[in-house]
C-alpha cells in the first residue's frame, strides 16, 4: 500500500517539476531573476559593534573597496552582513538578526532588526530607515537603542558609507551599492 503511495506521489512530483520547467509551483519569478533578468542596484548593509577595549576607536566615515571586515578587523566584530536581491524603487530592505530566548517565564528578543525603504535615482540609491538594537555588550550592560537612519545616497564603486554611528555604545550602520544582474 505504502509503496503505491509513494510511487504515485513520486509521478505527481515528477510531473509538476517536468511543466514548471523546474520554476516552482509557487512563483513566477526564478531565481536569478528578480528584476527579470535586467540590470539593478543591489545594496550591501553591515552593523557592527566595538570591541572590548576599543572604546576610543571612531569609526570611518567612508572605507574605500568592498573589504569592510579587514577595514574593521581588530576595532569591531560585525552584527550581520547582508546582501540584497535586484532592487526596484519604492522597495523595502527587511534584516532581521535575532536570538529569542525564554528566560524565568519572559521572552527577550536580543539583535538588530532593520527596515529601510529604498528609492533610485539612475544608479545612486538613496537609503534611510529604522534599525532597533537590543543587545547585551561585554560588561554584560543591556543596550536597547531605535537608530533612525536619515536618507543617505549611495553610488556603485564609491565603497562603504557610514549610516549611523552611536557612540555611546559603539553600533554602527555601514551601506555601500552595486549595479549589476540578479
Amino acid at each position: 500500500m505504502h509503496e503505491k503511495i509513494i510511487m504515485k506521489l513520486s509521478i505527481i512530483f515528477i510531473t509538476v517539476a517536468l511543466l514548471t520547467a523546474g520554476g516552482g509551483v509557487y512563483s513566477s519569478v526564478k531565481a536569478g531573476d528578480v528584476t527579470g533578468g535586467k540590470m539593478a542596484p543591489h545594496v550591501n548593509i553591515a552593523a557592527f559593534h566595538k570591541l572590548h577595549g576599543q572604546e576610543g576607536f571612531k569609526y570611518p566615515e567612508h572605507i574605500k573597496g568592498q573589504d569592510i571586515l579587514h577595514a574593521l578587523q581588530s576595532k569591531a566584530q560585525f552584527i550581520f552582513i547582508n546582501h540584497t536581491a535586484g532592487l526596484k524603487d519604492g522597495d523595502v530592505i527587511v534584516v532581521a538578526n535575532d536570538v529569542l530566548r525564554e528566560e524565568d517565564g519572559h521572552f527577550a528578543d536580543f539583535g538588530v532588526d532593520c527596515q529601510m525603504s529604498v528609492h533610485l535615482k539612475g544608479k545612486d540609491v538613496s537609503l534611510g530607515g529604522l534599525c532597533e538594537v537590543l543587545m547585551l555588550d561585554q560588561n554584560h550592560r543591556q543596550i536597547e537603542h531605535k537608530l533612525f537612519i536619515k536618507p543617505v545616497t549611495l553610488q556603485p564603486g564609491k565603497g562603504w558609507v557610514l549610516l549611523y554611528n552611536d557612540e555611546e555604545d559603539g553600533i554602527a550602520i555601514y551601506a555601500d551599492t552595486e549595479f549589476g544582474l540578479e
